[in-house]
């Protein structure tokens, strides 16, 4: 039976809660234009994604845009080539679009599984280089295959014809189903045996696996995990823009990922949660403020946080005590 006061003794369960209500009530109400709020799903639902084998298990994948590219495209390609499919995504309230990025986040999860069991050997930097060069090798087979299929996909840009496009409601329910799983699979993996064992690799890996905890296997899960719900939000993100194109596997998606886990502290959920609003209402204010000059002044935001909380916000706030209660007992 489950206990719901002990989850809402969890600060961490609490903040995933009010996350969601406050996008459907900012939907609802209409205090953002659902654009807006597709967006901010979308930059938070990456870094959570990221999250499962960069924060649980100390994995830095600077090639995970590889994923979005991936999805993004079979998204695409299968709306494109299916009428009766494609004009079905605006039926059952975008449940057919949620639909269609599960097979599109399924094939990211496939190749995630095919290439880590060679890829996850590798540790530390030789891991993170390898993904980058992943996704340049991604990148330019797409450029040279997307073409082939359709002449009309010059430069590998896809543009969705109309009856391919879906209402913008249908997408926020699609992307906000994928957003709330997201953040509950993380919730979820964190307090698992699994998500003990993720922790433990982090910490040692030699000594996780000395002590029984199936390193490979749990690497490999957390890999496939990962992709499949960013290929998912790559999908529907696409679907949203009336389109893909090759900057889907631009560097600087992977690079916001990171960065937003590190702002708000690696190796918890409401970390990354955190970090990942922070830096949004960053980027979106200062890209409006001062576009000339935004990365710069990000940049060095950025830059000091690192410096001077090197274990990210959520990480100085575990390491407090309230009434004698250490916060690190009660935040994941």
């Amino acid at each position: 039976m489950v206990n719901v006061k002990e989850y809402l003794e969890r600060p961490t369960f609490v903040l995933i809660i009010l996350v969601l209500v406050a996008i459907a009530l900012a939907k609802l109400l209409r205090l953002e234009t659902t654009d807006y709020l597709i967006t901010i799903m979308f930059f938070i639902g990456i870094a959570m994604s990221l999250n499962l084998i960069m924060g649980f298990a100390g994995y830095v994948s600077f090639g995970h845009t590889v994923f979005l590219g991936i999805s993004g495209y079979i998204f695409a390609l299968i709306v494109y080539y299916n009428v009766w499919l494609a004009e079905m995504l605006d039926t059952l309230f975008g449940i057919p679009i949620f639909l269609v990025a599960i097979v599109a986040g399924g094939v990211s999860a496939l190749v995630a599984f095919l290439v880590g069991v060679p890829v996850l050997k590798l540790r530390g930097a030789f891991f993170a280089i390898a993904t980058i060069g992943l996704d340049f090798a991604a990148l330019y087979i797409v450029k040279a295959f997307i073409p082939i299929i359709n002449p009309e996909f010059f430069g590998a840009q896809i543009i969705l014809p109309a009856y391919a496009l879906a209402y913008k409601n249908n997408v926020f329910v699609a992307m906000y189903i994928t957003f709330a799983l997201v953040l509950i699979t993380n919730y979820v993996v964190r307090r698992s045996r699994f998500g003990m064992g993720l922790l433990a690799i982090s910490e040692d890996e030699d000594a996780a696996e000395a002590l029984g905890v199936p390193t490979r296997k749990y690497k490999l899960l957390a890999f496939a995990l990962s992709a499949f719900f960013t290929g998912m939000l790559g999908a529907i993100f696409g679907l949203n823009a009336g389109g893909v194109d090759e900057n889907l596997f631009n560097l600087a998606h992977t690079i916001d990922m990171i960065v937003m886990i590190v702002i708000g502290g690696i190796g918890t959920v409401m970390g990354p949660l955190v970090g990942s609003i922070i830096y949004f209402i960053l980027y979106d204010t200062l890209l409006v403020t001062y576009p000339e000059f935004n990365l710069v002044i990000l940049g060095s935001i950025v830059a000091v946080l690192v410096l001077f909380a090197p274990r990210g916000i959520i990480g100085i706030i575990r390491g407090k005590t309230i009434r004698g209660k250490r916060l690190r007992d009660i935040i994941e």
